[in-house]
């Protein structure tokens, strides 16, 4: 059996709350020294419920590789080793033992992944330092055992074109000397690979919103964090968004009378979202939905780039996109249109659609298809960025969210129309004001808008009542008649009696 040891595994990082996806962490192969590639940050609350480290690793290649990696938690590294982030386990009142090849999701099928014996069942290794060998072995169904273990390795060899994801539940442990704001970071190392690869997450924690109050100014008023009365005062504006949740500038805020939600940052805070009220000189309020400006603020994120008409999102050659009349303007406006995705929200596939290596969808540069899928399995993408064809076609350039699965972590463009790519969450209160859960696995209701402070679980099919939406940093919610939380996410439930 030929092994090869070059760099042909690929890895996702991220950090998952309750199954939701919401702290991703980058892919890639990664090269030069470990920690140089997929580098990110997240904010997690000291709160947070149901926390899994997610690694997903895939062979690339035609011929078994020999892998040796090491996951290592955040806070456990030399340089914070005083303040470790986390504990496995499923929380600290919660003493189930998961240090076994099925606990952490690594398979047992020798076609699939062939465990070096000599580093315990199943190749699985484990580390109660954090620069130290992979030589401790827990005692079987010893939670305090577990509770030592800092950092895990695999050793042994991943068959060809196989893949798995290990999944490590984990829990924030000593909160009293974790500092808000701080950032610890998650590693994930390969040892035997040329060149060392490796990657990480830094993640901080936090245990307060950031406080103010709602804002009435007249119109020509500069829109700035302080306007809000922040809490702390260091805070800045991260996004503003207009009455039908499209992104606009602080001048454009300024100088239209309207309604906008605006959402202020600060490390070691949550982000919080403020309704903010621009009046016009006769004190009546406008639409705010007129045309942006093309220059952001500098505390802002980028304007948002939409289509300047409702155009096709491809051409006549070969693609997986509608085909009606393309705009013939080649520039990308930054007006406000509904339904098209800010950058850094996540949209999904209604139809079957490509991924390109550029705007020119052909077959030469198609990357992969994405089939047509019921809804709760429909291809998610994270919106990177935006780019016109030659002949004025909109696209967007997208990273592939879709964990688990062979595509993750593959960038590119596809189609932009709204007849083929919807943002995954609502962004309006249904006229009903009933949704429905559709995940096959349920859906939690939380205490905070958050989605921290576990409090309920709905059963697939159960039908509740809203109270209003709820914008959280580029995602909603839905906050419903108990004063509960629950995601917006097209993909785990739906509006109207379903």
């Amino acid at each position: 059996m030929q092994l090869v040891t070059n760099n042909t595994i690929q890895h996702t990082l991220f950090l998952s709350a309750d199954g939701e996806s919401s702290f991703y962490a980058g892919t890639g192969k990664g090269t030069g020294t470990a920690g140089e590639a997929r580098v990110a940050k997240a904010y997690i609350s000291k709160g947070a419920k149901g926390l899994t480290i997610n690694v997903p690793v895939k062979n690339l290649s035609d011929k078994d590789v020999s892998i040796t990696e090491a996951f290592i938690f955040a806070g456990t590294k030399s340089a914070e080793a005083g303040s470790p982030v986390f504990e496995i386990g499923k929380s600290a009142s919660n003493k189930e033992y998961v240090l076994t090849p099925k606990g952490l999701g690594l398979p047992t099928d020798s076609n699939v992944w062939d465990g070096d014996k000599s580093y315990g069942t199943d190749g699985l290794a484990f580390s109660k330092g954090p620069d130290g060998d992979y030589s401790f072995k827990p005692t079987d169904g010893s939670i305090a055992d577990q509770q030592q273990v800092k950092a895990i390795g695999i050793w042994g060899t991943l068959k060809a074109r196989q893949e798995f994801t290990l999944k490590i539940p984990v829990f924030i442990a000593n909160t009293e000397t974790v500092k808000d704001g701080a950032m610890y970071p998650l590693y994930v190392i390969n040892y035997a690979g040329t060149p060392t690869s490796g990657g990480y997450l830094d993640v901080g924690t936090f245990s307060n919103d950031i406080k103010g109050s709602n804002v009435t100014v007249p119109v020509n008023t500069a829109i700035t964090a302080s306007l809000f009365k922040a809490d702390p005062a260091n805070a800045t504006i991260y996004k503003i968004t207009d009455s039908k949740g499209q992104a606009v500038t602080q001048d454009f805020a300024s100088k239209n009378a309207g309604t906008y939600s605006v959402t202020l940052k600060a490390d070691g805070y949550d982000d919080t979202t403020f309704t903010l009220t621009v009046t016009s000189n006769s004190g009546s309020t406008g639409s705010g939905t007129g045309a942006a400006t093309t220059t952001p603020a500098a505390t802002t994120t980028p304007a948002t780039i939409v289509p300047s008409s409702s155009s096709s999102s491809s051409t006549t050659t070969t693609s997986s996109s509608s085909t009606s009349t393309p705009t013939t303007t080649p520039s990308v406006s930054t007006s406000a249109q509904p339904n098209v995705a800010v950058k850094g929200e996540a949209v999904y596939a209604t139809k079957k659609i490509g991924l390109y290596k550029s705007t020119n969808f052909t077959k030469t540069n198609r990357i992969t298809w994405y089939s047509k899928q019921k809804r709760t399995n429909r291809p998610m993408f994270v919106v990177t960025g935006y780019k016109r064809t030659s002949n004025g076609i909109l696209r967007y350039k997208v990273r592939d969210v879709n964990h688990g699965r062979k595509t993750a972590g593959k960038t590119g463009y596809i189609t932009a129309s709204q007849k083929y790519v919807v943002p995954v969450y609502y962004a309006s209160v249904p006229k009903s004001k009933k949704i429905t859960v559709v995940a096959k696995k349920g859906a939690n209701a939380y205490k905070s808008a958050n989605l921290t402070g576990k409090a309920k679980h709905y059963k697939k099919g159960v039908r509740l009542t809203v109270k209003k939406l709820v914008k959280h940093n580029l995602t909603t919610r839905y906050q419903l008649t108990n004063g509960k939380y629950i995601t917006a996410n097209k993909k785990l439930i739906i509006a109207g009696s379903y």
